[in-house]
This record gives structure tokens, C-alpha cells and sequence, in this order.
């Protein structure tokens, strides 16, 4: 078969196409490219992530292996959160979408098309895709099927019929072609990619590289880290009349929170949570065997606002203290000025309070 000119085409490397390519075999790209790319993009994503929260472990979709600074947890941010990172998941989905690269995959000179005509997916192919590669990562046999399929794709591309090729000039999108259809023109034979790229694209590239330079020293740069301030308070109290069993003193241990971590001299929020406050409720004696013992701690600002109390029951007979987790809640919100009352409750009757005053801010 022959197109105008006699120049030789064949319709077998694309099957289902509608016209005709290049008699040349299109370069797949190889699985060392794709899983670069792959981290280029992630990185990318960690540099983001860590912009608009800190180090705390906020996973990127579609931004390759959306490595995570920290460990994420209750009361972790997500993507949605920041509005940079969901107009950042957009562009990328954009990019893939209608250009069909990303940054780092055009660092790398790759790209995702279409394997009937070559063409970028469009922005819903492209969510798809990314939603199919949940398939791939079982157990990653999928992100390894490109080392020995013939086409190189994993399982997503093959349910949605995309290829990554190895090519600096990907084809236009359908709807950037112009207004004449390549596939049904009867001139040159249709080639996998464009005879060139467009005039702004060596330039895109270059602020592809830089982005991923950037991203790549967010990861894996050199960073320094303040921890997070804590510290230990004790009441004391003396010859308590009127209750049975009377506390003789107390201690509190919490984190104030504020640990941060610099990257790049940005500084930024640390992962992980504050640890739960620690409170110690001493008392004079024994508890009775039949003794219905309570304890309870009480916070409030230095204004007497925002006073919550918590507490504590089921004492076994013969305790004479006890150390208890509190709950992250009691304290939080409390400021730069706060004082926190611990009681003893026995039989009903109510110690007098146990009294400190706070050494510094809890977050």
C-alpha cells in the first residue's frame, strides 16, 4: 500500500486506526523512562504538598508516586484542603489530558496517547487511567507488565487503549489539529508523532526541568527541623480536711506542639501530632474497697473561658495514684495563659482543687 507521493504506509501498527502511519515501528517508551517520569512527577507533587502544609504527609493524585514527606493521620490535611494543590491536580490533568505529557515525562521525552491514532486522551481518558492503575498496583504486577509486553503497557493502558511513547513531539489532540481531519486527508501518510514541536515547547521543557529540579530537592534535599516545645507541671496541696481519701499532689505532662521543618529555607509545619497530655493524680491513702472514687482534671483559660473537664473512674481498692492519657481535645485552644485544676471525688465528696498555672502556650 501506498499514499500520494509513493511513499509506504501501513495500517498495522495501529489496528482500528482510521487512516494510515508511517511504515515505521513507533518507539514504546521504556519501563525505566516511565518509572522516572513517575518520580519526577511525585516529586513534584511533595513540593506542592509541602508548600501548602508542611510536613505532614499529604498524598497528590496524578502526580506520579505522590511520595509523602510525613506520615498521614487523624486530623491531616488533604489536597482538597489547599486550593494551589487542587488547581495543581487540575493542570496536570490538563497537561496529560491535551498534551499528553507532564512535567516529567516531558523531561524525559514521553508521552501518553492513544494507540488507535497517536493522539493525547483528553481529560476524562486521562482520569480514568489514573483511576485503572488501582488495578496496576496490586501487588505492582501491573507498573511491571511494561518490562515484558510487547507494547510496554500496563493493564490501564490496556483497558483503556493508550500507549507511552517514546518521542519529544507528541501529536496534537483531536481538538487542536486544525481544521482539516489528518486521518482522512489524502496527502503525506499520517505519522505517530508531529514532524516538529511548536515554537513555545522548548520552553515548557525548560520549566518542566526546573520544576522537577525544585521537586527532587524538597524530596530528597537536605532539611532541618525544630522539635516541638513540651513540658511538666506539678501541683502541691497539704493537710485537705473533709474527705476520706485527699490528693497530696499532681503532675502534668503535655506538648505544646509547634514542631516545624525547613526545606529549601521555607519553613513549614513537621509531621506526626503532638502526644497526648500526661496527668498524675497523687493521693494520701489507699483507695477502700468500697470506696466509689473519681478523679478529675479541669482546664480553662487564664480568664476562666473555654473550661472543660474530664474524668476518670473504676479505681481498684489499694490505689493510692494513678497516670492517665488524656485526651488531645482537653487542652487544645487554651493559648499563651491557662490554668488546669485536678480533684479528687471519693464517696461524692470533692477534694479541694489542686492548682497550677500553665508554663506555656498549647496549640
Amino acid at each position: 500500500m501506498t499514499a500520494a507521493g509513493g511513499a509506504p504506509v501501513g495500517t498495522d501498527l495501529y489496528p482500528g486506526s482510521l487512516g494510515a502511519f508511517e511504515n515505521v515501528a513507533p518507539r514504546y517508551a521504556s519501563w525505566v523512562k516511565r518509572v522516572g517520569a513517575s518520580v519526577l512527577d511525585g516529586a513534584i507533587g511533595v513540593g506542592a504538598s509541602f508548600l501548602a502544609f508542611g510536613d505532614v504527609g499529604v498524598g497528590v493524585p496524578f502526580f506520579g508516586t505522590s511520595v509523602t514527606l510525613g506520615t498521614q493521620g487523624m486530623g491531616v490535611p488533604t489536597w482538597t484542603d489547599s486550593g494551589w494543590l487542587v488547581g495543581a491536580v487540575v493542570a496536570m490533568v490538563a497537561l496529560q489530558g491535551y498534551l499528553g505529557v507532564t512535567p516529567g515525562k516531558l523531561v524525559l521525552g514521553i508521552a501518553v496517547v492513544r494507540d488507535v491514532d497517536a493522539r493525547p486522551v483528553g481529560i476524562v481518558g486521562t482520569v480514568l487511567r489514573w483511576l485503572a492503575h488501582l488495578i496496576d498496583a496490586i501487588l505492582m504486577i501491573g507498573f511491571l507488565r511494561p518490562l515484558w509486553h510487547p507494547q510496554h503497557k500496563t493493564f490501564a493502558d490496556s483497558l483503556l487503549a493508550t500507549v507511552v511513547l517514546d518521542t519529544r513531539r507528541p501529536r496534537r489532540h483531536r481538538w487542536f489539529a486544525g481544521h482539516a481531519n489528518p486521518e482522512l486527508d489524502p496527502g503525506p501518510p499520517i505519522s505517530w508523532e508531529s514532524p516538529s514541536a511548536p515554537t513555545w515547547w522548548t520552553a515548557a521543557s525548560v520549566l518542566a526541568a526546573i520544576a522537577c529540579g525544585v521537586g527532587l530537592l524538597f524530596t530528597y534535599g537536605p532539611a532541618s527541623g525544630r522539635m516541638s516545645g513540651s513540658f511538666a507541671t506539678r501541683c502541691t496541696m497539704t493537710g485537705v480536711d473533709g474527705a476520706p481519701v485527699h490528693l497530696t499532689g499532681g503532675t502534668l505532662t503535655a506538648d505544646t506542639g509547634g514542631a516545624t521543618t525547613t526545606r529549601l529555607g521555607v519553613t513549614r509545619p513537621a509531621s506526626g501530632q503532638p502526644a497526648d497530655p500526661v496527668a498524675t493524680w497523687e493521693w494520701a491513702s489507699p483507695v477502700g474497697a468500697t470506696n466509689d472514687v473519681t478523679l478529675r482534671a479541669s482546664f480553662a483559660r487564664a480568664d476562666g473561658t473555654g473550661a472543660r473537664d474530664v474524668e476518670f473512674t473504676g479505681f481498684a481498692a489499694g490505689d493510692q495514684g494513678a497516670t492517665i492519657s488524656l485526651s488531645a481535645d482537653a487542652m487544645s485552644g487554651l493559648g499563651d495563659a491557662w490554668t488546669w485544676t485536678q480533684t479528687l471525688v471519693v464517696d461524692g465528696v470533692e477534694s479541694p482543687g489542686c492548682v497550677a498555672s500553665a508554663p506555656g502556650p498549647v496549640l
